[in-house]
Protein backbone atom coordinates (compact mmCIF):
# COMPACT_ATOMS: atom_id res chain seq x y z
CA UNK A 1 0.00 0.00 0.00
CA UNK A 2 1.03 3.75 -0.62
CA UNK A 3 1.50 6.22 2.42
CA UNK A 4 -1.47 7.71 2.51
CA UNK A 5 -0.75 11.55 2.88
CA UNK A 6 -0.49 13.32 6.07
CA UNK A 7 -3.91 15.04 7.19
CA UNK A 8 -3.63 18.56 7.14
CA UNK A 9 -4.20 20.34 10.75
CA UNK A 10 -4.77 24.32 10.46
CA UNK A 11 -3.32 26.14 13.20
CA UNK A 12 -4.93 26.98 16.32
CA UNK A 13 -5.22 31.08 16.21
CA UNK A 14 -5.84 33.32 19.01
CA UNK A 15 -6.99 36.63 17.48
CA UNK A 16 -6.93 39.69 19.15
CA UNK A 17 -8.62 43.08 18.13
CA UNK A 18 -8.73 45.92 20.76
CA UNK A 19 -11.21 48.85 18.94
CA UNK A 20 -13.83 49.65 21.24
CA UNK A 21 -16.16 49.88 17.88
CA UNK A 22 -16.52 48.32 14.59
CA UNK A 23 -14.99 50.59 11.61
CA UNK A 24 -13.53 48.97 8.63
CA UNK A 25 -10.71 46.90 10.12
CA UNK A 26 -13.44 45.18 12.41
CA UNK A 27 -15.83 44.45 9.20
CA UNK A 28 -12.62 42.87 7.03
CA UNK A 29 -11.61 40.40 10.00
CA UNK A 30 -15.05 39.60 10.49
CA UNK A 31 -15.15 38.49 6.84
CA UNK A 32 -11.97 36.69 7.27
CA UNK A 33 -13.19 34.84 10.80
CA UNK A 34 -16.35 33.72 9.15
CA UNK A 35 -14.53 32.20 6.12
CA UNK A 36 -11.91 30.57 8.13
CA UNK A 37 -14.92 29.64 10.63
CA UNK A 38 -16.87 27.88 7.71
CA UNK A 39 -13.31 25.85 6.74
CA UNK A 40 -13.13 24.04 10.54
CA UNK A 41 -10.33 26.57 11.67
CA UNK A 42 -9.68 26.25 15.31
CA UNK A 43 -9.80 29.93 16.62
CA UNK A 44 -10.28 32.30 19.77
CA UNK A 45 -11.70 36.31 19.61
CA UNK A 46 -10.53 38.51 21.84
CA UNK A 47 -12.46 41.66 21.15
CA UNK A 48 -13.10 45.19 22.95
CA UNK A 49 -16.53 45.67 20.08
CA UNK A 50 -19.72 45.34 22.34
CA UNK A 51 -21.58 47.28 20.95
CA UNK A 52 -25.13 46.09 19.32
CA UNK A 53 -24.51 44.57 16.35
CA UNK A 54 -20.86 44.95 16.51
CA UNK A 55 -17.93 42.61 16.12
CA UNK A 56 -18.44 40.75 18.91
CA UNK A 57 -21.79 40.12 18.64
CA UNK A 58 -21.74 39.02 15.07
CA UNK A 59 -18.98 36.42 15.61
CA UNK A 60 -21.01 35.31 18.70
CA UNK A 61 -23.68 34.75 16.26
CA UNK A 62 -22.12 33.11 14.19
CA UNK A 63 -20.91 30.35 16.38
CA UNK A 64 -17.25 31.45 16.82
CA UNK A 65 -15.62 31.56 20.18
CA UNK A 66 -15.68 34.61 21.69
CA UNK A 67 -14.49 36.92 24.38
CA UNK A 68 -15.00 40.31 26.05
CA UNK A 69 -12.18 42.63 26.88
CA UNK A 70 -12.38 46.14 27.79
CA UNK A 71 -10.25 48.51 25.69
CA UNK A 72 -10.47 51.94 24.66
CA UNK A 73 -9.85 53.95 21.72
CA UNK A 74 -6.13 55.75 23.22
CA UNK A 75 -6.00 58.68 21.57
CA UNK A 76 -2.19 60.14 20.29
CA UNK A 77 -1.75 61.89 23.69
CA UNK A 78 -0.11 61.51 27.35
CA UNK A 79 -4.11 60.93 28.12
CA UNK A 80 -4.45 58.43 25.56
CA UNK A 81 -0.94 56.85 27.07
CA UNK A 82 -2.31 56.66 30.35
CA UNK A 83 -5.26 55.05 28.98
CA UNK A 84 -3.41 52.49 27.60
CA UNK A 85 -1.23 51.77 30.39
CA UNK A 86 -4.61 51.31 32.35
CA UNK A 87 -5.96 49.09 30.21
CA UNK A 88 -3.07 47.22 29.56
CA UNK A 89 -3.01 46.22 33.11
CA UNK A 90 -7.17 44.98 33.12
CA UNK A 91 -6.58 42.70 29.89
CA UNK A 92 -3.38 41.62 30.34
CA UNK A 93 -4.57 38.84 33.08
CA UNK A 94 -7.64 38.23 30.35
CA UNK A 95 -5.28 37.53 27.52
CA UNK A 96 -2.79 35.29 29.76
CA UNK A 97 -5.81 32.97 30.79
CA UNK A 98 -6.88 32.85 26.97
CA UNK A 99 -3.29 31.67 25.88
CA UNK A 100 -3.29 29.40 28.67
CA UNK A 101 -6.82 27.35 28.20
CA UNK A 102 -6.56 28.01 24.25
CA UNK A 103 -3.41 26.82 24.09
CA UNK A 104 -3.06 29.12 20.20
CA UNK A 105 -0.21 28.19 18.33
CA UNK A 106 -0.01 31.46 16.92
CA UNK A 107 -1.45 35.22 17.53
CA UNK A 108 -2.80 36.95 14.97
CA UNK A 109 -3.33 40.81 16.24
CA UNK A 110 -5.75 42.90 14.01
CA UNK A 111 -4.09 46.07 13.67
CA UNK A 112 -0.93 48.05 15.58
CA UNK A 113 -3.12 48.78 18.81
CA UNK A 114 -3.97 45.04 19.16
CA UNK A 115 -0.11 43.98 18.40
CA UNK A 116 0.95 46.83 21.38
CA UNK A 117 -1.53 45.28 23.78
CA UNK A 118 -0.11 41.75 23.04
CA UNK A 119 3.16 42.77 23.88
CA UNK A 120 2.78 44.48 26.72
CA UNK A 121 0.48 41.91 27.97
CA UNK A 122 2.58 39.22 27.38
CA UNK A 123 6.34 40.79 28.11
CA UNK A 124 6.63 38.79 30.82
CA UNK A 125 5.70 35.71 29.65
CA UNK A 126 8.30 32.31 29.74
CA UNK A 127 7.26 31.48 26.27
CA UNK A 128 6.86 33.86 23.41
CA UNK A 129 3.96 33.12 20.26
CA UNK A 130 4.62 33.22 17.00
CA UNK A 131 2.91 36.46 16.05
CA UNK A 132 0.78 37.77 12.52
CA UNK A 133 0.17 41.65 12.73
CA UNK A 134 -2.42 42.69 10.73
CA UNK A 135 -1.43 46.12 9.56
CA UNK A 136 -4.07 48.33 8.48
CA UNK A 137 -2.70 51.71 9.08
CA UNK A 138 -0.42 54.41 7.75
CA UNK A 139 -0.54 57.29 10.59
CA UNK A 140 1.46 55.86 13.06
CA UNK A 141 3.62 57.66 15.65
CA UNK A 142 7.47 57.74 14.98
CA UNK A 143 9.39 53.87 15.79
CA UNK A 144 6.41 52.02 16.45
CA UNK A 145 6.81 49.61 13.69
CA UNK A 146 10.85 49.20 15.21
CA UNK A 147 9.98 48.54 18.54
CA UNK A 148 7.01 46.24 17.18
CA UNK A 149 9.38 44.69 15.10
CA UNK A 150 12.35 44.01 17.84
CA UNK A 151 10.00 43.04 20.72
CA UNK A 152 8.07 40.50 18.57
CA UNK A 153 9.85 39.90 15.62
CA UNK A 154 6.24 39.20 13.87
CA UNK A 155 5.15 38.47 10.30
CA UNK A 156 3.38 41.14 9.16
CA UNK A 157 0.17 40.61 6.66
CA UNK A 158 0.07 44.73 4.84
CA UNK A 159 -3.10 45.36 3.34
CA UNK A 160 -1.50 46.99 0.49
CA UNK A 161 2.34 47.59 -0.52
CA UNK A 162 1.70 51.04 0.18
CA UNK A 163 1.43 49.78 4.17
CA UNK A 164 4.06 46.91 3.32
CA UNK A 165 6.81 49.53 2.72
CA UNK A 166 6.75 50.95 5.68
CA UNK A 167 8.10 47.54 7.52
CA UNK A 168 11.09 47.29 4.97
CA UNK A 169 13.51 48.93 7.37
CA UNK A 170 12.44 46.95 10.20
CA UNK A 171 11.73 43.35 9.06
CA UNK A 172 13.28 41.19 6.84
CA UNK A 173 11.66 40.71 3.15
CA UNK A 174 10.29 36.75 4.11
CA UNK A 175 8.56 38.40 6.95
CA UNK A 176 6.13 41.01 5.22
CA UNK A 177 3.47 39.51 3.31
CA UNK A 178 1.23 42.40 1.24
CA UNK A 179 -2.48 40.84 1.25
CA UNK A 180 -5.36 42.89 0.17
CA UNK A 181 -8.35 42.72 2.02
CA UNK A 182 -10.99 40.23 0.95
CA UNK A 183 -14.86 40.36 0.33
CA UNK A 184 -17.94 38.26 -0.61
CA UNK A 185 -18.44 39.95 -3.82
CA UNK A 186 -21.64 37.82 -4.60
CA UNK A 187 -22.92 39.57 -0.86
CA UNK A 188 -22.29 42.76 -2.26
CA UNK A 189 -23.90 42.28 -5.26
CA UNK A 190 -27.14 41.33 -3.95
CA UNK A 191 -27.61 44.18 -1.76
CA UNK A 192 -30.71 45.98 -1.78
CA UNK A 193 -30.51 50.17 -2.15
CA UNK A 194 -31.66 51.79 0.42
CA UNK A 195 -34.81 54.49 -0.26
CA UNK A 196 -32.55 58.17 -1.32
CA UNK A 197 -33.77 60.66 1.64
CA UNK A 198 -34.47 63.31 -0.36
CA UNK A 199 -37.89 65.09 -0.30
CA UNK A 200 -38.42 65.10 -4.30
CA UNK A 201 -38.51 61.92 -6.47
CA UNK A 202 -36.78 62.86 -9.27
CA UNK A 203 -35.66 59.53 -10.61
CA UNK A 204 -33.78 61.14 -13.53
CA UNK A 205 -31.12 62.98 -11.13
CA UNK A 206 -28.03 60.99 -10.35
CA UNK A 207 -26.61 60.93 -6.71
CA UNK A 208 -23.05 60.78 -5.29
CA UNK A 209 -22.32 59.50 -1.90
CA UNK A 210 -19.20 59.90 0.14
CA UNK A 211 -19.50 56.60 2.86
CA UNK A 212 -17.20 57.72 5.34
CA UNK A 213 -17.07 57.91 9.21
CA UNK A 214 -16.61 60.89 10.89
CA UNK A 215 -13.30 61.39 11.26
CA UNK A 216 -11.18 64.12 10.10
CA UNK A 217 -8.93 62.08 7.68
CA UNK A 218 -11.85 61.46 5.75
CA UNK A 219 -12.10 65.31 4.66
CA UNK A 220 -16.05 65.49 4.62
CA UNK A 221 -15.09 69.34 3.89
CA UNK A 222 -13.68 68.40 0.63
CA UNK A 223 -16.69 66.68 -0.34
CA UNK A 224 -18.74 69.21 0.46
CA UNK A 225 -17.02 71.93 -1.12
CA UNK A 226 -16.90 69.92 -4.24
CA UNK A 227 -21.01 69.68 -4.08
CA UNK A 228 -21.52 72.80 -3.86
CA UNK A 229 -19.21 73.67 -6.57
CA UNK A 230 -21.32 71.36 -9.01
CA UNK A 231 -24.39 73.50 -7.66
CA UNK A 232 -23.00 76.63 -8.90
CA UNK A 233 -22.14 75.18 -12.29
CA UNK A 234 -25.66 73.85 -12.30
CA UNK A 235 -24.63 70.39 -12.60
CA UNK A 236 -27.92 68.03 -12.22
CA UNK A 237 -26.82 66.16 -8.89
CA UNK A 238 -27.51 65.38 -5.38
CA UNK A 239 -25.41 64.29 -2.51
CA UNK A 240 -25.45 61.90 0.54
CA UNK A 241 -23.12 62.36 3.08
CA UNK A 242 -23.15 59.04 4.81
CA UNK A 243 -21.55 58.22 8.32
CA UNK A 244 -21.21 56.63 11.38
CA UNK A 245 -20.44 58.87 14.70
CA UNK A 246 -18.15 57.07 16.37
CA UNK A 247 -17.26 59.35 19.86
CA UNK A 248 -17.07 62.69 21.19
CA UNK A 249 -14.60 64.56 18.08
CA UNK A 250 -17.27 62.50 15.59
CA UNK A 251 -20.33 64.36 17.31
CA UNK A 252 -18.25 67.80 16.78
CA UNK A 253 -17.13 67.27 13.19
CA UNK A 254 -20.81 66.41 12.43
CA UNK A 255 -21.87 69.59 13.36
CA UNK A 256 -19.26 71.66 11.90
CA UNK A 257 -20.01 69.90 8.66
CA UNK A 258 -23.54 70.66 9.26
CA UNK A 259 -22.53 73.88 9.56
CA UNK A 260 -20.58 74.09 6.88
CA UNK A 261 -22.96 72.70 4.38
CA UNK A 262 -25.57 75.16 5.55
CA UNK A 263 -22.89 78.14 4.99
CA UNK A 264 -22.22 76.86 1.32
CA UNK A 265 -25.97 76.98 0.68
CA UNK A 266 -26.41 73.14 0.42
CA UNK A 267 -30.37 72.96 1.05
CA UNK A 268 -31.74 69.58 1.86
CA UNK A 269 -33.17 68.75 -1.55
CA UNK A 270 -29.53 68.77 -2.36
CA UNK A 271 -27.72 66.89 0.29
CA UNK A 272 -28.29 64.25 2.68
CA UNK A 273 -26.60 63.67 5.98
CA UNK A 274 -27.45 59.95 6.78
CA UNK A 275 -26.24 58.87 10.61
CA UNK A 276 -27.57 55.56 10.61
CA UNK A 277 -25.75 53.10 12.77
CA UNK A 278 -25.98 50.17 10.22
CA UNK A 279 -23.83 48.90 6.90
CA UNK A 280 -22.58 51.37 4.23
CA UNK A 281 -23.65 48.90 1.57
CA UNK A 282 -27.33 49.43 0.88
CA UNK A 283 -26.17 53.65 0.70
CA UNK A 284 -23.69 52.85 -2.08
CA UNK A 285 -25.97 50.61 -4.10
CA UNK A 286 -28.63 53.27 -4.06
CA UNK A 287 -26.00 56.22 -5.49
CA UNK A 288 -24.95 56.78 -8.90
CA UNK A 289 -21.13 57.99 -8.25
CA UNK A 290 -19.31 57.15 -5.34
CA UNK A 291 -16.71 59.96 -4.20
CA UNK A 292 -13.35 59.01 -2.19
CA UNK A 293 -11.26 61.72 -0.39
CA UNK A 294 -9.31 59.86 2.64
CA UNK A 295 -5.88 61.21 3.11
CA UNK A 296 -3.63 58.79 3.62
CA UNK A 297 -6.25 55.29 3.21
CA UNK A 298 -4.06 52.59 3.84
CA UNK A 299 -6.38 50.27 1.74
CA UNK A 300 -9.93 51.79 0.47
CA UNK A 301 -12.76 49.62 1.63
CA UNK A 302 -15.96 51.28 0.36
CA UNK A 303 -13.68 51.65 -3.20
CA UNK A 304 -13.97 47.52 -3.71
CA UNK A 305 -17.75 47.90 -2.36
CA UNK A 306 -18.61 50.59 -4.85
CA UNK A 307 -17.04 48.38 -7.65
CA UNK A 308 -18.31 45.41 -6.90
CA UNK A 309 -21.71 47.11 -7.15
CA UNK A 310 -20.70 48.71 -10.72
CA UNK A 311 -20.26 51.73 -9.43
CA UNK A 312 -18.03 54.80 -11.19
CA UNK A 313 -15.69 56.32 -8.78
CA UNK A 314 -14.20 59.87 -7.79
CA UNK A 315 -11.31 59.81 -6.00
CA UNK A 316 -8.27 61.63 -4.65
CA UNK A 317 -4.52 60.41 -5.01
CA UNK A 318 -5.03 59.49 -1.37
CA UNK A 319 -8.28 58.04 -1.27
CA UNK A 320 -7.20 54.36 -1.65
CA UNK A 321 -4.15 52.11 -2.30
CA UNK A 322 -2.77 52.05 -5.80
CA UNK A 323 -3.09 48.49 -6.72
CA UNK A 324 -7.00 49.33 -6.44
CA UNK A 325 -7.48 52.63 -8.10
CA UNK A 326 -4.52 52.48 -11.13
CA UNK A 327 -5.71 51.50 -14.64
CA UNK A 328 -8.85 51.17 -13.54
CA UNK A 329 -11.57 52.96 -15.87
CA UNK A 330 -14.12 53.34 -13.56
CA UNK A 331 -12.27 55.27 -11.13
CA UNK A 332 -11.46 58.80 -12.19
CA UNK A 333 -8.48 60.10 -10.34
CA UNK A 334 -8.42 63.89 -9.94
CA UNK A 335 -6.34 66.71 -8.74
CA UNK A 336 -6.74 66.86 -5.27
CA UNK A 337 -8.85 70.51 -4.97
CA UNK A 338 -12.50 70.82 -5.21
CA UNK A 339 -12.48 72.22 -8.87
CA UNK A 340 -11.04 69.31 -10.60
CA UNK A 341 -12.89 66.94 -8.54
CA UNK A 342 -16.30 68.64 -9.43
CA UNK A 343 -15.35 68.81 -13.28
CA UNK A 344 -14.22 64.43 -12.79
CA UNK A 345 -17.92 64.12 -11.40
CA UNK A 346 -19.42 66.29 -14.49
CA UNK A 347 -17.89 63.36 -16.58
CA UNK A 348 -20.26 60.68 -14.56
CA UNK A 349 -23.38 62.53 -14.86
CA UNK A 350 -24.19 60.27 -18.22
CA UNK A 351 -26.13 57.50 -17.26
CA UNK A 352 -24.67 55.58 -20.82
CA UNK A 353 -21.21 56.16 -19.83
CA UNK A 354 -21.25 54.63 -16.02
CA UNK A 355 -23.52 51.78 -17.84
CA UNK A 356 -20.56 51.67 -20.24
CA UNK A 357 -17.89 50.92 -17.37
CA UNK A 358 -20.16 49.10 -14.31
CA UNK A 359 -18.25 45.38 -16.02
CA UNK A 360 -14.51 47.27 -15.75
CA UNK A 361 -15.43 48.19 -12.23
CA UNK A 362 -16.66 44.80 -11.21
CA UNK A 363 -14.07 42.58 -13.02
CA UNK A 364 -11.50 44.83 -11.15
CA UNK A 365 -13.71 44.07 -8.00
CA UNK A 366 -12.89 40.05 -8.49
CA UNK A 367 -8.78 40.83 -8.02
CA UNK A 368 -10.30 41.14 -4.08
CA UNK A 369 -12.29 38.15 -3.50
CA UNK A 370 -12.43 36.62 -0.22
CA UNK A 371 -11.54 32.97 -1.70
CA UNK A 372 -7.77 34.88 -2.23
CA UNK A 373 -7.78 36.85 0.69
CA UNK A 374 -8.08 33.40 2.69
CA UNK A 375 -5.79 31.37 0.89
CA UNK A 376 -3.09 34.25 1.57
CA UNK A 377 -3.76 34.56 5.22
CA UNK A 378 -3.45 30.64 5.49
CA UNK A 379 -0.14 30.90 3.60
CA UNK A 380 1.31 33.61 5.95
CA UNK A 381 0.06 31.79 9.24
CA UNK A 382 1.75 28.44 7.62
CA UNK A 383 4.98 30.49 6.80
CA UNK A 384 4.66 32.02 10.35
CA UNK A 385 4.67 28.78 11.85
CA UNK A 386 7.81 27.80 10.16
Amino acid sequence: MSPQPPTYLPPRVLFLDCAPFSGGAQESLLSLLTALHSQGQPMLLLTADSSPNGLGERTQAAGISTTGITVRHWRKSLSGLRQFWVDHRSVTPLLQQATAEFRPDLVHCNGIRAALLYSMAMSEASQRLPVVIHDRDLRLPFGVRTWLARSLSPHIVATSSTVGRLWQRSLPPRQIHVVPNGFLLAHIQATTPAALPFATNDAGMPSVILPADFVSWKRHDLFLRTVALAQRQKMPLRAILRGRVRDAAGSRLLKRLRRQAAALGLAPDVLAFVTDPGPALPWIAAADIVFASAVHEPFGRTIIEALALGKPIVATPTAGAPEIMADCPAITIAEDDHAALAKALAAWLSPERRQQYAAAARARAECFSMSRHVAGIQTVHAQCLE
